[in-house]
């Protein structure tokens, strides 16, 4: 049992270098963002689109795009028929995807219902029987 107290003391360490080493990389993520952001403002306010510093690299601005996936339900139903109509099934239902932690929620809950009104048999189409896993929680005092 000493041994097994040792171990878990050596994982608490751990996890407190651990936690320290995120919260450091956290800080010296947003101080790199925040540089980023000075260098590209820089480079608007000169019209530069690349600059090379000897023994640094080139840094240069890069113009990109992106469109949002609908909210509503009703322009959802347009995108999925637009799809289907121009670029046809096959593509539709390779555009179509669950959330891995969607799905996981969904049949948690279905699984619930399903338990509730008896059913021990509960499958849904599709769906291979979940796997069982465990992970260690930790609580601090």
């Amino acid at each position: 049992m000493q041994t097994f107290v040792a171990a878990v003391k050596d994982l608490w360490d751990k996890k407190r270098v651990v936690d320290q080493l995120k919260d450091e990389l956290a800080d010296a993520s947003k101080s790199l963002e925040t540089a980023k952001s000075l260098a590209l403002k820089a480079m608007e306010a000169m019209e530069l689109d690349k600059q090379h510093v000897p023994g640094c690299g080139t840094i240069y601005r890069q113009r990109s795009f992106s469109v949002q996936v609908p909210k509503e339900s009703e322009d959802k139903k347009l995108l999925f028929s637009w799809i289907a109509a121009t670029k046809g099934p096959d593509v539709l239902d390779n555009m179509l995807s669950i959330h891995s932690a969607s799905l996981n929620s969904f049949y948690k809950a279905e699984l619930e219902i399903a338990k509730e009104q008896g059913n021990v048999d509960f499958s849904i189409p599709g769906i291979a029987a979940p796997s069982v896993y465990y992970t260690l929680g930790m609580r601090s005092k």
